[in-house]
């Protein structure tokens, strides 16, 4: 059992390895709801000191992304593991069919490493005892009825790492919290290591350039500062009336409301990733000059589509006005562009 210990750990080190250096940018998948089949192999742990036991089997999966960086998970399949004991005499099998419900958390976005946490039941289907050796003409017996923990209750925690193809691995371990140990074996499922391979059906969409652009630098900027230069009506707010406004209703990352004075420093700094305008500005050179929110790129150049680059005022009293109308209808802006920049970031 030791050596096979240390040989899951060897193979659990190797596949960190591999998959962190072939990951795939996990910018590039776009699809909300993923969904195929698994296949794998598992090690149980604590059954028999004298030999160990392997399981394979198979389910279908779906993960759906809640968040940009959550997903839920579900698989619902078949397992099947054997073992000999009893001196290396008789042979138990145990199949049965199971649900895994989990949670998905990216720890690594770039490299498509995520962590998975969840809750799997699994019912016993088949319970064999086969005789071996010079007791082979002793029937085999079935005895799935009469175990005390037919459905089992486990707990589940693992690594996934994407593939750069259609695909990724699964590296996890499963407790379960009701067994019984009863002649040298459990009436549950055992605890149990599990290796797999998720193959998914739908097929990953083909990014341009631009959408890969917008979606890195949303994400860098949830992590960074958002520079906003104010080019509002005086009649609409004062400056410290707009930054109490903003961090009312501005969430999607860090923010600072600059002077007029500190624009040019701070455009210099080498790890700027965006500023936005608020009040007047144009949409482009063509364009006439309106007003909204604009989102400017770390040269204080318009960005432009997929982003969010202008965000025009929900709530303007004052018609074709270039001033918001006041503090409510600034408050409107502010928090239509920061809900802007949370779906367009969940889109890409």
């Amino acid at each position: 059992m030791k050596y096979c210990m240390r040989y899951l750990l060897f193979i659990s080190v190797f596949l960190w390895n591999v998959f962190t250096v072939l990951a795939q940018d996990s910018s590039t998948f776009t699809s909300n709801l993923n969904y195929g089949v698994s296949g794998y192999v598992t090690m149980a742990t604590g059954i028999n000191d004298n030999a160990t036991t392997y399981g394979v089997g198979g389910d279908l999966f779906a993960a759906y992304r809640i968040a940009p960086r959550n997903y839920v998970q579900s698989k619902l399949g078949y397992k099947r593991y054997s073992y000999e004991y009893n001196d290396l005499t008789q042979k138990r099998t145990m199949e049965d069919i199971h649900l895994s419900l989990a949670v998905k958390h990216s720890l690594n976005e770039e490299k498509g490493i995520r962590v998975l946490l969840g809750y799997e039941p699994a019912y016993i289907i088949n319970a064999q005892n086969t005789y071996l050796g010079y007791l082979d003409s002793l029937p085999s017996t079935y005895f799935q009825k009469q175990l005390t923990n037919r459905l089992s209750h486990s707990l589940y925690a693992g690594l996934e790492f994407q593939s750069k193809h259609n695909g990724s691995i699964d590296i996890g371990y499963s407790y379960t919290l009701n067994k019984t140990t009863t002649n040298g074996y459990y009436d549950a499922i055992p605890n149990h290591f599990t290796v797999a391979y998720n193959f998914r059906f739908n097929t990953n969409k083909v990014i341009s350039p631009e959408v890969l652009q917008a979606k890195a630098t949303l994400k860098k900027l949830t992590q960074d500062t958002l520079y906003f230069i104010n080019r509002g009506c005086s009649e609409d707010y004062t400056f410290d009336q707009l930054d109490s406004l903003l961090s009312k209703n501005y969430s999607y990352s860090a923010y600072r409301l600059l002077q007029d004075n500190e624009i040019a420093q701070v455009s210099n700094q080498p790890n700027v990733v965006h500023f936005a305008i608020i009040g007047q500005h144009y949409g482009s050179t063509s364009d006439p000059l309106s007003s909204g929110i604009y989102l400017l790129d770390s040269k204080l150049k318009s960005t432009e589509f997929p982003y969010p680059y202008h965000t025009t005022n929900p709530k303007n009293s004052n018609g074709f006005s270039l001033c918001f109308g006041g503090l409510s209808n600034t408050a409107a802006l502010i928090s239509t562009f920061d809900q802007r920049l949370k779906k367009k970031f969940f889109e890409l």
